[in-house]
């Protein structure tokens, strides 16, 4: 179990070195050789040194998983050079999802799934739990599909912050807000961001609930996933760094499949209209400062929440857990 727990302190370097990059670029400009950056590749470099022992003897996965993270390697170090090419020709980038980002994601998305089958399969004589590292290793697949909405969590206080007059940005940012053709405005339709947050966490939940066949592991893997977000806000706010809407709503889809275990497509249709129902009233009443919604979004939210479980009811199994060889 060393072997994964070790996997495990790979990815929270690259979840703290990520969540810390977004805050990074609300403050600074684009810097290769950012802190931020550091503490990610510290993550991405543990990780090469697992997978690197794997494939010098195989001890604690089998050959597929091992190959997938290899993939999930390779498209991620081919995405650093195009995104550094991303910036040089087009400078900042909050965006989060332009194309170079979203290599990353697929990158690292793809390690994610690979680590996490090899775990599956070396505990596969126990059932999956919560309490196990099956938490850890969804929080992180969350985080990975989470993460294009920080333009947005992290842009909205920002923002409030600009138009105060206290803003915390350097002079190089501020300067950047007065040129509309800046990166800075990212270019992504507002409307998207709900939609998308909708549509990733049912996929999520489902999934994990599918596959593992339990319905507490995205529940608290969601809990997690907040609880670090505001360990994160907390210390990013101390140390004067910008700091970002914590998506605390999204818990209320994975728990509403956890309350409907027998009615999926129910679970996801008020998964959904609760999740956008409570972020509108939190909007409306300035409790907290969010990303903008309008209400009309509610329709395309519901429509997804629904479709998700109902598409899923048709779509045949495949087999997650098949091994090609035992583990040495």
């Amino acid at each position: 179990m060393k072997y994964y727990r070790l996997w495990v302190l790979a990815f929270l370097l690259k979840f703290i070195g990520s969540a810390w990059d977004a805050s990074y670029h609300f403050k600074y400009l684009f810097e290769e050789y950012s802190i931020p950056h550091i503490v990610n590749t510290l993550g991405f470099a543990l990780g090469a040194v697992l997978l690197i022992q794997e494939w010098r003897r195989s001890h604690h996965m089998e050959r597929f998983s091992r190959n997938l993270i290899t993939i999930g390697y390779v498209i991620f170090l081919i995405g650093i050079p195009l995104d550094f090419t991303y910036h040089i020709a087009y400078g900042i980038d909050l965006t989060t999802w332009s194309p170079t980002h979203f290599i990353y994601y697929i990158g690292t998305a793809m390690m994610i799934f690979g680590v996490w089958r090899g775990y599956f399969l070396y505990t596969r004589e126990i059932p999956p739990s919560w309490k196990s590292l099956h938490t850890w290793f969804a929080m992180f697949l969350l985080e990975c599909l989470m993460f294009p909405n920080m333009q947005q969590e992290n842009g909205a206080i920002s923002y409030h912050q600009y138009i105060q007059g206290k803003s915390i940005a350097s002079q190089e940012i501020l300067d950047l807000i007065s040129n509309p053709a800046s990166q800075i405005f990212g270019g992504i339709p507002e409307w998207v961001y709900p939609i998308y947050s909708i549509l990733m966490v049912a996929l999520f939940t489902i999934l994990i609930i599918r596959y593992c066949r339990d319905y507490t592991i995205p529940v608290m893997a969601t809990a997690l996933y907040i609880l670090l977000r505001f360990v994160g806000k907390a210390t990013f706010a101390a140390v004067g760094y910008p700091t970002s809407y914590v998506p605390i709503t999204l818990l209320l889809i994975p728990l509403l499949y956890l309350l409907f275990k027998k009615i999926h497509w129910i679970a996801g249709l008020t998964g959904s209209i609760a999740y956008f129902l409570t972020l509108f009233v939190i909007h409306q009443t300035n409790i907290l400062i969010t990303p903008p919604l309008e209400l009309w979004e509610l329709g395309p939210v519901a429509i997804i929440g629904v479709l998700v479980p109902v598409v899923n009811s048709y779509v045949k199994s495949f087999t997650f857990c098949k091994r090609d060889k035992q583990p040495a």
